[in-house]
């Protein structure tokens, strides 16, 4: 077998490159790499332009990842600042505020069966009970969750596990 010095076969230039044969065919069929016939020299500098081409990408997400944190930076600074000039309230503020909110409900329903049985003692006790259930499915528990929140494992009481 001779070795064509002008015109590389795919396991030539594969072997240069250091990846597979099959690998060079799937470049030639992107228009990566040159299709067969081609020189040494095209072969070579089609390989050099994708890997420079390559780089050049790496550097502009690197330029565009740098843009990115200073935007970050500088909304976490706004984001500060805002919160110190009392502009924005703090999580902890806004649950305890819900959690006021949450209580205060909850007394007022778990009036309601009182207010409208008036005497009626069976008709108290199921008013009651189905707001107790209700409220059951909207526990503070539920709310803390959807928030993302809730208490730590070391705060949780044993065997209150879901």
């Amino acid at each position: 077998m001779d070795i064509d010095l002008n015109e590389p076969t795919r396991p030539q230039l594969a072997a240069l490159f250091g990846c597979s044969s099959r690998w060079i065919g799937e470049l030639r069929a992107k228009g990566d790499l040159p299709a067969d016939g081609a020189s040494w020299t095209e072969n070579l500098e089609a390989w050099l332009s994708m890997k420079i081409g390559r780089q050049d990408a790496d550097a502009l997400d690197l330029e565009a990842e740098r843009a990115r944190l200073a935007k970050e930076q500088a909304d976490g600074k706004a984001m500060d600042n805002a919160e110190r000039r009392r502009e924005l309230a703090s999580r902890t503020d806004m649950i305890a505020a819900g959690t006021g909110v949450i209580i205060m409900a909850v007394a007022r329903l778990q009036q309601v069966g009182a207010q409208v049985a008036l005497g009626d003692t069976k008709l108290r006790k199921r008013i009651e009970t189905a707001i107790n259930d209700v409220l059951t499915d909207i526990s503070m528990t539920r709310v803390e969750k959807a928030l993302g929140g809730g208490m730590d494992e070391e705060d949780a009481p044993e065997g209150s596990e879901d």
